[in-house]
C-alpha cells in the first residue's frame, strides 16, 4: 500500500483468504520502504468478517430470466467498519479466488472503492462500487454463457454523492462487444442511469469487463480520486423470436 486515495489521511482496505486451518496469524508490518525512516505507516481498526460464497441469482418468478452474474448487486463484500466515511479499497490485481468482493476481479493497477448507502449514495440497495481511477481502475467477472446465444448485459451508473462532478463515463465490456455510458453528475447523486449492452457469446465462458473513462476528483479538495458508481449489474439470456410469432 503507497498510494493515497483520500485527502483525510486515511483509507481502508480489504483482502481475502481461504482459510486452511481453524487457526491463524494476522501480520502487518512496516516494509521499511518510506523516504524518511523515522516515519511509518498508521494502523487502526482490523476487522475480519466471513464472506458467503457468489452464487447467481436463480429467479422463482415464472417468465423472469435468471441473472448470470453472481454478486451482481455487490451486497456482499468486505466488512466496513462502523464511523468510517470513505468507503473501503479493494486493492488491485484481485483474482476472484481470493477476493473481498465476492464473484468480481479487480484487474487494473489501482483499487476500487466498496461504498455503503450510509455515507455515499448508491443506486440500489446497500452496497456499491465505486471506480476511481479511469482505466486504471477495473472490475471483471466471468460468466458461463452458451456459444451462439443472444444474451443482455444491463447495469446502473451514478454518482456516489461525494462531490466528483462532470462527466462520469463507464466503459462495459461483454465478450466482442462494449458499450460508454454518461453520467452527468454534480456530485450530489440524484437520478442514477440504467443502460443495457446486448451481445452474442462467442465462447463457453465471456468475461464482463467495467471501468471509467477518464480520472476525476472530488471538486471540494481537488485530489482526492473518485469516478462513477456501478451497480445491479445482470445478464440474461434473450431468446430469439420465432418468425411469425406474436407478441403477448
Amino acid at each position: 500500500m503507497q498510494t493515497m486515495y483520500s485527502s483525510n489521511g486515511w483509507d481502508s482496505y480489504a483482502w481475502a483468504w481461504d482459510a486452511a486451518a481453524d487457526a491463524f496469524d494476522v501480520v502487518i508490518h512496516n516494509p521499511g520502504v518510506t523516504e524518511d525512516p523515522a516515519c511509518g505507516p498508521l494502523i487502526d481498526s482490523v476487522a475480519i468478517r466471513t464472506l458467503n460464497p457468489p452464487r447467481r441469482t436463480n429467479s422463482v418468478r415464472p417468465g423472469v430470466a435468471e441473472n448470470l452474474v453472481k454478486n451482481g448487486d455487490f451486497e456482499e463484500g468486505p466488512y466496513i467498519i462502523p464511523g468510517t466515511r470513505w468507503g473501503v479499497l479493494i486493492p488491485s490485481m484481485v483474482v476472484d479466488e481470493h477476493s473481498p468482493l465476492p464473484g468480481w476481479m479487480v484487474e487494473s493497477l489501482k483499487a476500487v472503492k466498496y461504498i455503503d448507502s450510509d455515507h455515499f449514495a448508491v443506486p440500489r440497495g446497500r452496497r456499491a462500487v465505486e471506480l476511481l481511477a479511469g482505466r486504471e481502475s477495473a472490475i471483471a467477472q466471468v460468466i458461463r454463457t452458451v456459444p451462439g446465444r443472444q444474451y443482455a448485459l444491463s447495469f446502473t451508473v451514478g454518482d456516489a454523492s461525494n462531490g466528483c462532478e462532470g462527466s462520469l463515463v463507464v466503459e462495459a465490456y461483454a465478450g466482442r462487444e462494449s458499450t460508454r455510458v454518461a453520467h452527468e453528475s454534480a456530485g450530489r447523486g440524484g437520478a442514477a442511469k440504467r443502460a443495457v449492452l446486448p451481445f452474442r457469446a462467442a465462447a463457453a465462458r465471456t468475461r464482463v469487463v467495467f471501468f471509467s473513462s477518464f480520472y476525476s476528483t472530488r471538486s471540494d479538495d481537488m485530489s482526492s480520486l473518485c469516478g462513477p458508481v456501478i451497480d445491479d449489474v445482470a445478464v440474461v439470456s434473450v431468446r430469439a423470436r420465432r418468425p411469425g410469432a406474436k407478441r403477448g
